[in-house]
């Protein structure tokens, strides 16, 4: 999703072919509308079964698939983030400086961009949709200078409410952290030498201690301990010349052993580090059997492919549009049958959206297309 590179290899068509995917999570975690009505609410109203245990409510599998599986999306760009960031191999000053700037093209600008899109969008439906909020706990006519600052970093700090530290275009708290990230890429870098340099059981073990610690650790807004921990996870590979594919490829049931093993104990980042050594297995084979049969065709329409990155900054809002519909009862489900069909529909319905105005924008103004995806 977030950056171009060369697909000759496996490592790249799997990180190439899995950018759609992992959008497509992040959207199935914005299309729970838990909370919007009361129609929805009913959804996790269970009953009460007169013979044997109580099965479980769609509410609660929506809860399961967005609330914590989808949530796989966010250390997966991470270790993307990391991987692609020391692809070389090598580090110095030079190719630092490098990469920095690169990023303020690739993710500076497209975070500044967006979250000014969501203010103003946000500023127009408070002036001009009766029951709108902006969820920051706060009018937007009222803030204040800092607030407005505020708006590009962490929420929280307008009025005082207790949200998830993040910027007012919500789902950017990825990108924002991923660019803290990189500015601290050259200690990073040591690091990981150093451990490259021990017993491959050295930084295994080190990493699965430090992903347990997680649960008690939540870092600070911009440097997420998941974020940091996952970028080091992907970067390790590239810092050690080693191939994520080769490695994870044999580990297909053992990752998803050890995800189901751990999502027992509540320990949800070693539960994602499971899940990604299992998709990479699965998709690698996958990449292989394609190539072995001989068909050219891609796995995922390039057409949807490249607008991965627009469909991934532009689609909460009009997931805001579907939230002010179901909180102001223009549209409910009326039973559980409709509202999962809205809950599957709802990301179809965003993806083809997105990737249409992707394709037109790239038409009629390519410039603009460009920074609103920072060159993908």
């Amino acid at each position: 999703m977030l950056l171009r590179m060369n697909t000759a290899d496996t490592d790249s068509q799997v990180i190439h072919f899995l950018r759609l995917p992992l959008v497509v999570l992040v959207l199935l975690i914005h299309s729970n509308f838990h909370g919007t009505s009361e129609a929805w609410n009913a959804l996790w109203a269970a009953g009460s079964p007169s013979v044997g245990p109580a099965m479980p409510t769609l509410g609660t599998i929506i809860d399961i698939i967005s609330g914590s599986l989808a949530q796989l999306a966010n250390p997966f760009f991470f270790f993307i983030g990391g991987f692609l960031f020391f692809r070389e191999g090598t580090f110095s000053k030079s190719l630092y400086l490098h990469k920095l700037r690169n990023r303020v093209s690739s993710l500076l600008i497209p975070y500044l961009i967006w979250n000014a899109i969501y203010l103003v969008a946000l500023l127009a439906g408070e002036r001009t949709m009766p029951g709108w909020t902006a969820n920051i706990g706060k009018t937007m006519t009222d803030f204040t200078v800092a607030d407005w600052l505020y708006a590009f970093w962490d929420i929280t700090l307008i009025g005082g409410q207790g949200a998830m530290t993040a910027p007012v275009a919500i789902h950017f708290w990825f990108i924002r952290d991923l660019m803290l990230i990189a500015l601290l890429s050259p200690v990073i870098y040591q690091l990981l030498r150093f451990l490259s340099s021990q017993r491959k059981e050295v930084p295994i073990i080190l990493f699965m201690a430090l992903l347990y610690a997680t649960k008690w650790v939540e870092g600070l807004p911009g440097l997420s301990s998941q974020g940091i921990l996952f970028f080091s996870f992907g970067a390790y590979f590239s810092i050690s010349g080693l191939k994520f594919t080769d490695a994870m490829r044999p580990m297909r049931w053992g990752g998803l052993f050890f995800a189901l093993f751990f999502w027992q104990f509540n320990s949800p980042n070693l539960m994602y580090a499971g899940l990604i050594v299992f998709v990479v297995s699965v998709v690698t084979r996958l990449i292989e059997h394609q190539q072995t049969t001989g068909n050219p065709r891609p796995l995922i329409p390039p057409f949807l492919a490249n607008a991965s990155f627009f469909i991934f900054a532009y689609h909460s809002l009009l997931v805001g549009g579907f939230r002010y519909l179901f909180e102001t009862g223009a549209v409910n489900p009326q039973n559980g049958i409709e509202a999962l069909g809205i809950y599957l529909l709802c990301p179809v319905i965003l993806i083809v959206v997105g990737a249409i105005t992707h394709s037109l924008i790239k038409k009629v103004a390519p410039g603009l297309a460009r920074l609103l995806t920072g060159g993908r």
